[in-house]
């Protein structure tokens, strides 16, 4: 992979997570299973943070205690992360690493966290890059990544083979066997996000979206069920190092 490959980002792709959108109705979902998960203070790192809008969520949990870094193979991505760290006075940096030899020390995180990244790989580059989040991370610290595997859902029925980049297409079994075969323990993996045809797409419009909120709880009950399995968009991963 280039960087030309995932430099895909604009220098203005700063957050704005005040008005109802697509992303940020995603994001909401997302925070209410991490929240829970999250310790009291600590260094937290995504990778393959892109804008860091997952990161950024995260540090505005506990602005005072927790450190974040972003890291992205995108220059332009590292420094909107920064942007974003800034405009919301958090307390974290941005590295332009690779997330096969990420650029930190054994044993010194307390939470790795990864949206949109691992399916992007083949078997063989994901468990190095599981490998290296589960090196970085202190004994019993958590990992949370949202996968994207390749298969038919409600939000795209069709699949389009070139748009999106690479997805590979395990199932909930295989990214068991994968963390577990990394050392990783308490795997917890299952299905969820059903979403509507195209929804980033057409529900950009403030009238749609609105009504897409006022049916979140609706929308987030069919997680975790057969429905999620057949409709789901995404795979939810939650898993502790060893």
């Amino acid at each position: 992979m280039s960087i030309v490959d995932w430099d895909i980002y604009k220098s203005g792709d700063v957050l704005d997570l005040n008005i109802p959108s697509p992303a940020n109705f995603i994001d909401d979902i997302k925070m209410d299973y991490i929240k829970p998960m999250l310790p009291d203070n600590g260094i937290i790192v995504e990778v393959g943070a892109g804008s860091g809008r997952l990161l950024t969520r995260i540090g505005l949990e506990n602005k005072e205690k927790y450190r974040l870094i972003g890291i992205d193979y995108s220059p332009t991505a590292t420094k909107i992360i920064k942007s974003n760290q800034y405009k919301f006075d958090l307390n974290g940096d941005s590295i332009c690493g690779d997330a096969f030899c990420i650029p930190l020390k054994n044993n010194s995180v307390d939470v790795v966290c990864s949206g949109g990244l691992l399916e992007h790989f083949t078997m063989k580059e994901v468990l190095v890059v599981l490998n290296e989040m589960n090196r970085i991370l202190k004994p019993g610290a958590l990992l949370y990544a949202d996968i994207v595997p390749r298969k038919r859902t409600l939000c795209r029925p069709f699949l389009k083979e070139h748009v999106g980049g690479y997805e590979n297409d395990f199932d909930k079994l295989m990214w068991n066997n994968l963390l577990t075969k990394n050392e990783f323990i308490d795997i917890n993996i299952f299905s969820g996000l059903i979403l509507p045809p195209d929804f980033y797409g057409r529900f950009t419009k403030q009238k749609r979206i609105h009504v897409i909120y006022s049916i979140k709880k609706i929308i987030k009950s069919l997680d975790n069920t057969f429905l999620s399995n057949w409709l789901g968009f995404a795979y939810i991963v939650f898993a502790r190092s060893r």
